[in-house]
């Protein structure tokens, strides 16, 4: 009996020790069967630099960009808030201006005290200084997932467009495809 206990008290020292977290560098990601890093940074890549290239090169007016819906129509869970943040990010380091809906109520109600005549004029937020968007980001990530044999292959393609408020025209397009193998069978416990 009191071999057991010993046994199951160095088990419970094992696993408790075990449990440590390591960071990994997420741009030497391998790749996996789910969406990850190597997925993200790739779409996040030729996304940002093709967009960049549009705006400074071909678009040549001032852009003010806002994220508009960004589906994941795949079988998977994929973050699209998360590759929109860093795509966002990346372009808002560029110079790339963007439009955070998510303020305007708050930019209002800001104004609306500036005009009480209760604070500074130099510091009150003056009418007609909100900007609206004139671009629209916008698209999706879809796939199709199918069995060769006894590997899984999945097709997904990222489309990303900007889209002009004004006209609705579709002004740039860009697709990041992935063609991924893994093997069909999964075991877990």
């Amino acid at each position: 009996m009191k071999k057991l206990g010993v046994f199951v008290l160095a088990v419970l020292v094992i696993v408790s020790c075990g449990g440590r977290t390591q960071y990994l560098d997420a741009t030497k990601d391998e790749g996996s069967r789910e969406w990850g890093p190597r997925e993200i940074k790739t779409t996040v890549s030729k996304m940002v630099s093709s967009l960049y290239s549009f705006l400074k090169d071909e678009y040549k007016k001032p852009a003010y960009l806002q994220v508009r819906k960004f589906r994941n129509l795949t079988s998977e869970h994929i973050d699209t808030q998360m590759i929109a943040n860093e795509i966002a990010t990346n372009l808002i380091k560029k110079r790339i201006k963007f439009i955070d809906e998510t303020m305007t109520k708050d930019t209002i109600e800001e104004i609306e005290k500036g005009m009480t005549g209760m604070y500074d004029a130099e510091t009150a937020i003056p009418v007609g200084m909100l900007k609206q968007p004139n671009l629209w980001l916008t698209g999706d990530i879809r796939d199709n997932v199918r069995r060769v044999g006894n590997r899984q292959i999945q097709y997904l393609v990222v489309t990303l467009k900007l889209v002009e408020a004004a006209t609705r025209v579709e002004v740039w397009n860009e697709q990041q495809e992935f063609l991924k193998s893994s093997s069909a069978t999964r075991v877990s416990f």
